[in-house]
């Protein structure tokens, strides 16, 4: 039994496509064939249906599946972990950060962190929301991610930077303003700027819209948050931005909106069994450093 083989089968069985797990594997679609046939005379059973029009799994199929999609993880993970080490001979540490993260609470952290360990440097890369960063550290593409994730939101592979909540960002001449307090019912005739779709700003606005029966009426979105903060203070529109991300000399009032919404700014990193030493170093730096009222940059 080979890699290949296994390689090859899970491809066919997670499309049901000998065709189309060719063109995934950038091979023949007869070389496709001829290792599932190989490895079923060696199993001496049958894992491929293929009396009918459309190839489909057997129960042997179905099992064996399981089995090797475990065996294909295992391998990818052995090879992300073997990438990390060798990043660390080069002393390198990849990070994924949304667009605020970057802006306001990212330069602290590196600054502090490559003072107290010049040896180790730090490689990051944007991305446009904490899904994003998510599915690309699960690719291996980097090794640690900063996200932004509800409270109620567990993951073991993490640690919690900042507790912070969204403030209502509103013109000095707003007319919610003469109000005590302002809620999402108050909103619902109010012009919306707001994040990029995707990025758990936007998914939380508007799932909070919904929960009062009203889609905001959304002017634009937008990853650049000097265009979002001139919008408001010029009285164009409405929007929400993290406290952190809100200096005491805006241009433009803030309130707090109810219902609140509070969030984790969340330190992740890549499953892996074996973190290599810099890594270990780095999570215990954020989680026993770290001073969380020297994040925001000024």
């Amino acid at each position: 039994m080979e890699l290949r083989q296994l390689e090859y089968f899970y491809k066919v069985g997670t499309f049901e496509n000998f065709t189309r797990a060719a063109q995934l594997l950038h091979v023949s679609q007869p070389s496709v064939t001829k290792a599932i046939k190989s490895l079923e005379a060696e199993l001496q059973l049958t894992l491929i249906d293929r009396s009918q029009k459309k190839i489909s799994l057997t129960e042997e199929g179905k099992v064996f599946f399981e089995h090797t999609k475990k065996i294909i993880q295992a391998v990818e993970d052995a090879h992300q972990d073997m990438q990390r080490f060798k990043l660390q001979k080069n002393n390198i540490i990849r990070f994924g950060l949304p667009p605020m993260v970057e802006s306001y609470l990212f330069p602290n952290l590196f600054i502090k962190f490559q003072t107290a360990h010049p040896e180790i440097s730090l490689e990051i890369k944007e991305f446009a929301n904490s899904d994003e960063i998510l599915q690309k550290l699960r690719d291996g593409i980097f090794d640690f991610g900063i996200i932004f994730k509800s409270c109620d939101q567990k993951n073991k592979l993490s640690t919690n930077i900042l507790d912070d909540e969204f403030k209502l960002c509103l013109a000095k001449n707003h007319k919610l303003l003469s109000l005590n307090e302002i809620t999402f019912e108050n909103l619902k005739d109010e012009k919306f700027i707001l994040p990029k779709a995707g990025t758990y700003q936007h998914q939380k606005i508007l799932e909070i819209c919904s929960k009062y029966s009203y889609e905001p009426k959304i002017l634009l979105c937008t990853s650049q948050l000097k265009t979002l903060k001139q919008l408001v203070a010029a009285g164009t529109g409405i929007s929400f931005l993290p406290s952190f991300a809100i200096s005491s000399n805006e241009n433009f009032c803030q309130r707090k909106i109810f219902p609140s919404i509070k969030f984790h700014v969340t330190l992740v990193w890549a499953r892996s069994k074996n973190l290599p030493a810099n890594y270990k170093l780095f999570i215990d730096f954020v989680e026993n450093s770290f001073v969380i009222g020297d994040l925001i940059a000024t």
